[in-house]
């Protein structure tokens, strides 16, 4: 009876140490929830190394087969660290990449054993950087400086304008929200001192999101910033506050906030054409949602114009040039195919990489025309024509196949 009660508890062990490891012999990944990752980390005052990942992600995959399954690798993490992975699309990991910053794949965070955020890297290593990072997590954790250390005086109370202006920089190299942080600085600043240029410009250099009182104070005295000011800025304020908060807020249609945050936007100096394209992009959207048929019109015209217009022998050789471009390492042997996690699976898309750039915007285009009502011939057979133009380019496409018939339907009544 001893010898079959021993067996099944060796069973049950050898289960569970398979279960915490993505693969035998590699770094073992505690299996459980995130407050029970806290409370082991918190019981054998352990560092957390957490490997934030999406499922389509192909540097992720490559660390899961070729670097955490590297002896060195997984003695160095085994022996210093619990090791958590968290899927950044699914369950807590959506909160996790959050509460983080993470919007890159894979990132990888070093957190002390209260939770607090000490270090963070982001992208795939080889075998001896990957283990170099685990000792540049070591030196931070024990550097009193550290992310951890500034958020724990954060919650203890410390509101003392230099610590502050610390903690906001020490966010910012990180790219986390520092919006609790920014307002608690701006609450310092004197009132003779809030519409001077200069602080005009930090607040400008700091804000990150939508919901601070001191973007709302930044807006409103925008225009008494000096052109040097705005030009040093503008770059940065679009991209975190119209392409990511306006993004955000149309996605989850929050609309207000929305308009407030492009009309902001649409008054930055020195727009890019990637930016002012990515402007007319939410208008389209952000027409559609509000019945906005003539926004909608505008803003899909001014979306297909320039793609329908290229020639097809054009889009071709396109398509061929950056097809050869990408497969030159690994036709001349620079890079080994067998080390790239669905090489295979990812090469189908290589030879029309343009043809989809193309019709994405031609579809894109065609199928807000399908919200337009059906009064609005002219604007459907125009809609009818990219959509044509989308099947040409790829043929047996389903979805462009679907708006073609969708179209043709509309045009009939």
């Amino acid at each position: 009876m001893k010898k079959n009660v021993s067996l099944v508890f060796f069973i049950l062990y050898a289960t569970f140490v398979w279960g915490q490891s993505g693969t035998k012999g590699g770094i073992q990944f505690f299996q459980g929830s995130w407050k029970q990752l806290l409370e082991e980390a918190r019981a054998k005052d352990k560092m957390i190394f957490i490997d934030v990942y999406t499922d389509w992600c192909g540097p992720c995959k490559y660390m899961d087969k070729s670097v955490f399954t590297e002896q060195l690798v997984a003695e160095k993490y085994n022996a210093l660290f619990l090791n958590y992975k968290v899927d950044a699309e699914k369950g807590e990991g959506i909160d996790i990449a959050k509460k983080f910053g993470v919007n890159a794949y894979p990132t990888f965070l070093f957190l002390n054993s209260s939770g607090y955020l000490i270090h963070k890297v982001v992208g795939e290593r080889e075998k001896g950087p990957f283990i170099a990072v685990a000792e540049a997590a070591l030196k931070a954790g024990v550097d009193d400086n550290n992310l951890g250390n500034f958020e724990m005086k954060f919650n203890e109370g410390d509101r003392t304008s230099l610590f502050l202006k610390a903690y906001l920089n020490r966010l910012n190299e990180v790219n986390m929200d520092n919006s609790l942080v920014l307002d608690e600085y701006f609450k310092t600043i004197p009132n003779q001192l809030l519409k001077e240029d200069a602080t005009l410009l930090y607040l400008a250099q700091q804000v990150a999101g939508a919901r601070t009182a001191a973007l709302m104070h930044l807006i409103h005295h925008y225009d008494e910033m000096s052109i040097d000011s705005k030009e040093k800025t503008s770059n940065l304020l679009f991209e975190k506050l119209v392409r990511n908060a306006g993004g955000t807020a149309l996605k989850e249609k929050r609309l207000l906030e929305y308009a407030e945050l492009v009309a902001f936007g649409r008054q930055l100096p020195g727009l890019s054409a990637n930016q002012k394209s990515f402007l007319n992009r939410i208008d389209l959207i952000y027409s559609g949602l509000i019945r906005d048929y003539e926004g909608v019109k505008k803003a899909g015209y001014l979306m297909a114009a320039v793609p329908f217009s290229i020639p097809d022998d054009t889009i071709r050789q396109e398509d061929k040039k950056r097809y050869d471009k990408i497969m030159k390492p690994f036709l001349s042997g620079e890079i080994d195919t067998t080390k790239v996690p669905g090489f295979e699976e990812e090469k189908k898309y290589f030879p029309n990489l343009y043809s989809r750039e193309i019709t994405e915007q031609l579809y894109t285009a065609a199928e807000a025309f399908t919200k337009l009502p059906s009064s609005e011939k002219q604007a459907l057979t125009d809609a009818l024509g990219w959509a044509k133009r989308c099947e040409k380019l790829q043929p047996d496409v389903k979805v462009f196949v679907d708006l073609v018939n969708k179209l043709k339907g509309y045009l009939s009544r």
